[in-house]
């Protein structure tokens, strides 16, 4: 049986994703591993790039999913894998050496559901002057230091890790009910937050979340990202698919909580006009600003959908790991 899916999902990246496609390709077969693209009704060169993709072993396997939206890819995958464990690779990161094989380790444990490394930004020209390390998380920037370790949700210090660079096993990952495509990047629309609702629901049912600092990719950031009305509108967007998560996950308590323990005094902070000379520290600010606010969007329209994210969510529930997951984590049989 297949030990692993690398499973990237891509979109209109004819002229990047080469570079993912072909280091996966090299690494894959030590591990015993196929890779998988889902091309996300793409309408560039896509199908005349991974035609041209060559590695060391089989040629990536390619579906098609009409459906636009990462989450909606991302569920695809799951259901064309044939491996055990899906390993989600964006189509703009570039895995470093060994990268696969530390992904899998600990997935020795059954008690193991889903591990995630660590994602340096890599920049292909210089970055602006008033870009600082306080915005590189916008950027899918992920480092939580060198030492392994399980991750909670609400734990000091934790947070899941990032869907550029993340491992799911497939039982798991079904039973918790797979991606929602409430939230998570559609086209142009910047939600974010598509990985972390997943991990939350597998954390819930008693899987495991871990950290591996060892298995490290470079995300490159693309030109069209590096300008102040990106990061705004990210942030923003951010800040909205936040309010969907908290009240879709924790409730409405929960998220009105959020807003004044988390966001408070970005809300009543002054707004910062972005026009050239950029001063970084008033613009990270801004950027805070920007996604308070659009948390109090998010909030509004959440509550008012507040029935339907509920419905959602109690259809995604599936049953404790102890009753599904675990059995199939065990005999090496992903659930159906």
């Amino acid at each position: 049986m297949i030990a692993a899916s690398v499973i990237i999902c891509t979109h209109n990246r004819a002229g990047i994703l080469g570079r993912a496609v072909e280091q996966v390709l090299r690494q894959a077969p030590a591990c015993n591993a196929e890779v998988l693209v889902v091309d996300n009704a793409s309408t560039d060169d896509t199908r005349a790039v991974l035609a041209a993709a060559r590695g060391e072993g089989a040629p990536p396997r390619v579906v098609r999913e009409p459906t636009l939206g990462l989450s909606a890819a991302r569920n695809r995958g799951l259901a064309e894998a044939r491996g055990e464990i899906a390993v989600f690779l964006d189509d703009d990161a570039v895995p470093r050496a060994g990268w696969l094989a530390a992904l899998l380790a600990p997935f020795a444990a059954s008690s193991v559901a889903c591990a995630g490394g660590r994602i340096d930004i890599h920049f292909a020209y210089e970055p602006p002057a008033w870009f600082c390390r306080e915005l590189s998380g916008a950027l899918s920037a992920f480092d939580l230091g060198s030492e392994p370790r399980r991750l909670r949700y609400g734990r000091p210090g934790d947070y899941y890790p990032h869907g550029a660079n993340i491992a799911f096993r497939i039982a798991d990952a079904k039973a918790a009910g797979g991606f929602s495509t409430l939230v998570g990047p559609v086209g142009r629309r910047l939600f974010v937050h598509d990985e972390t609702d997943l991990c939350y629901r597998i954390d819930e049912a008693g899987g495991e979340v871990h950290y591996v600092p060892a298995a490290v990719v470079d995300h490159w950031v693309l030109p069209e990202r590096l300008t102040p009305r990106w990061f705004l509108r990210r942030y923003w967007e951010g800040g909205h698919s936040a309010a969907i998560f908290i009240l879709r996950n924790r409730g409405v308590l929960r998220a009105i909580w959020r807003l004044r323990w988390h966001y408070g005094a970005a809300l009543v902070a002054l707004p910062y006009l972005a026009r050239d000379p950029i001063v970084p520290d008033r613009f990270v600010r801004e950027c805070r600003r920007r996604e308070a606010w659009g948390y109090v969007v998010g909030l509004a329209d959440g509550i008012r959908r507040f029935r339907t994210l509920r419905r959602d969510r109690m259809s995604a529930a599936g049953k404790p790991r102890a009753a599904s997951a675990v059995a199939a984590a065990t005999t090496g049989a992903p659930d159906s």
